[in-house]
């Protein structure tokens, strides 16, 4: 198998037609499906339905696929190292799976600013699979809950978040100073199923008695925000989570909150995580104060 029909096979995709596909590759049709037919051969399956009016990929073509972009990508990627003035450098990053995604772009693009030589690999998980993969190395550092057992590992705090109502802001709850829980029976609730104190805060609605009816059920927090702004119902959540068209308002009889931080290991003091800590503990964590009400008690 040579690169050339990895590349051939990826401009059939992505152009679904031969001819165009053989203009991408700049060479002519012929070559391509020659190409494409070695290829096919050496693979012992068809890639490709070769209709009259399209071209789609088989079940081995699709199943193929992923494994053509890898490689292409990491081929890319040695080049890349090889040929620039400065070697790569690699951060692994394990990132909380309820972690705000906005907040956390912004933090890894202005990091990627400074540090054009460092890449950034991402994995996200709970807080049990993120201290796993750092113990087996398979991670540099990670943005986690503080550790269970803080002999091996270090902990810094980077931000605080508070549980919330997340309503739409012409709600008439969004003019009020605190909502008190009992008022919260039997309406309409957006349930994030993803997020580590969606057990305290159920167990805390159980035993004031307090029914919400669930609409939803999501792990994401983008459509959460988008659903609760559309008015299809309320949604507790983190006070650091905002989005147009929602206001967070204080819930009596909830006080429930969360530190998120940075997480490595003891022994793996390298400059890559000293880069990274600089950025992340100097990054402003709550920079839309203005979409949230009364939060100064939550810090």
């Amino acid at each position: 198998m040579d690169i050339y029909q990895l590349r051939y096979f990826l401009a059939v995709v992505e152009t679904s037609n031969f001819s165009r596909a053989a203009e991408r590759a700049f060479v002519s049709q012929p070559t391509l499906s020659t190409g494409i037919k070695k290829l096919e051969t050496e693979l012992g399956a068809p890639l490709f339905n070769r209709d009259a009016r399209k071209i789609s990929l088989t079940e081995a073509g699709r199943r193929f696929l992923p494994h053509a972009r890898t490689i292409i990508y990491e081929c890319n990627a040695a080049k890349t190292d090889i040929t620039r003035k400065n070697p790569v450098q690699r951060l692994q990053l394990g990132l909380l799976r309820s972690a705000p995604s906005s907040r956390i772009a912004a933090l890894l693009n202005d990091f990627g600013k400074a540090h054009p030589d460092i890449q950034i690999s991402i994995k996200d998980g709970t807080p049990a699979q993120l201290q796993r993969w750092l113990d087996e190395g398979r991670i540099d550092l990670a943005i986690s809950l503080p550790p269970e057992d803080i002999s091996n590992t270090q902990f810094t705090r980077l931000y605080t978040w508070k549980y919330m109502l997340a309503v739409p802001s012409s709600h008439s709850f969004a003019n009020r100073n605190a909502i008190p829980l009992k008022e919260l029976d039997g309406l309409d609730f957006l349930h994030r199923s993803h997020c580590e104190g969606e057990t305290e805060v159920t167990r805390s609605f159980s035993s004031a008695g307090v029914n919400p009816h669930i609409v939803f059920r999501t792990d994401q927090d983008e459509k959460a925000l988008a659903y609760v702004g559309a008015g299809l119902g309320l949604c507790m959540m983190p006070d650091i989570l905002t989005g147009p068209g929602v206001t967070l308002v204080p819930v009596e009889g909830i006080n429930i909150d969360r530190v998120i931080g940075l997480i490595w290991l003891r022994e793996s003091e390298k400059d890559l995580i000293h880069s990274f800590h600089m950025f992340a503990t100097s990054h402003d964590w709550h920079p839309d104060k203005s979409a949230a009400k009364n939060l100064d008690w939550a810090r």
